[in-house]
């Protein structure tokens, strides 16, 4: 139960951005057929976040192959117009998906995939995915638990139904997932929630926000170390992050995790990349990924590479000043001590 806090916080741009929103006869916002050709550009953001059930089958499943209701994906993307397919609806997404707690298999990753949307009515869209998903599974082998990290493809099929009298291109999905992955077991979802394009996603964020300032910040919350004996323990990190055009970023963070008493006690200095994509004039999601070098009180001591990932929405107040949301993940490629990092943060932009 401790992704349900996370998928709360990921669901606040669907209820902000749906405030104060009426549709008008004169501006399309959802999709409505193939022939709006031109929505490409317009329509040019979409996040969705999603809860379902499912079972995972094939090799190395035992005992109850059920999800037990704990699946769950967040995705957002930014629909390309494709130069052989300009009549088509295609969109570039980035993923976190939850496979939920069968037995002896937790396994959870981030995927990029291509979407393939096509209008059947006024208010149906059916859309097809396929990408890379790397995922880490916290399963026990010959009496050791580990964390194990594959990658394999995930595919998603879905349907969406306009619910748009609430808000302009908000819509209702329904979703199937597929995930397919090398020397391990494979696993199949339903999923249902919500969806939203956003229309004409404004220059603000990018011109005033994301150019030239440098932001710094300050992060607070929650390490879980993805071991059966460890429980979740305070940590904090210090950020400083630069944009680079419209929706590309670069940070350094020195993070500390926290001690769980058990395993892992560990601190260091984090880069990433950052991709970003505003979706109205306050509010944008962002995925962050790079090296992270750190050390263990609990372990050799020595400092170690490893890989942290991150998922970010982010919340402007004013032109200075902005609160997020963000999911980390601790990749340490060692089949052990990989962990997850839940934090609410503050940042502050300083003209350069």
């Amino acid at each position: 139960m401790r992704y349900v806090p996370l998928f709360i916080l990921l669901i606040f741009p669907f209820m902000a951005c749906g405030q104060g929103h009426e549709n008008r006869e004169e501006k399309l916002y959802f999709p409505k057929d193939a022939s709006y050709s031109n929505l490409i550009e317009n329509n040019n953001a979409y996040a969705s976040a999603i809860l379902g059930n499912g079972f995972a089958y094939g090799e190395g499943v035992v005992g109850d192959r059920s999800m037990e209701g704990r699946t769950f994906e967040f995705r957002f993307g930014k629909e390309i117009s494709v130069p052989a397919f300009l009549d088509e609806k295609f969109r570039v997404d980035f993923i976190h998906f939850n496979e939920g707690h069968p037995d002896n298999n937790h396994r959870d990753g981030f995927a990029g995939q291509i979407v393939y949307r096509k209008p059947l009515n006024q208010k149906l869209n059916l859309e097809f995915g396929l990408g890379p998903y790397f995922s880490m599974n916290t399963t026990t082998i010959k009496g050791v638990e580990i964390n194990d990290a594959k990658l394999g493809a995930l595919l998603s099929i879905a349907a969406l139904v306009d619910i748009e009298r609430y808000s302009p291109g908000l819509h209702m999905r329904f979703a199937l997932n597929h995930v397919s992955m090398p020397e391990t077991h494979s696993s199949i979802a339903l999923l249902v929630g919500v969806g939203k394009y956003f229309d004409n996603v404004p220059a603000r964020i990018q011109s005033e926000s994301y150019v030239n300032p440098i932001w710094l910040g300050v992060t607070a919350g929650i390490a879980q170390t993805n071991h059966g004996e460890s429980k979740g323990a305070p940590g904090f990190s210090a950020e400083a992050k630069k944009y680079f055009g419209n929706q590309w970023g670069a940070s350094i963070s020195g993070i500390m995790e926290g001690d769980d008493e058990v395993r892992v006690h560990r601190h260091g200095v984090a880069a990433q990349g950052w991709f970003v994509q505003p979706l109205d004039e306050n509010w944008a999601v962002s995925a962050g990924v790079g090296p992270y070098v750190a050390t263990n009180k609990r372990g050799s001591g020595d400092l170690q590479l490893h890989g942290l990932i991150s998922l970010q929405v982010e919340r402007f107040v004013g032109k200075k000043w902005k609160g997020f949301v963000n999911f980390n993940r601790v990749a340490t490629f060692t089949s052990e001590n990989d962990r997850d990092l839940l934090r609410i943060g503050v940042m502050r932009r300083f003209d350069m």
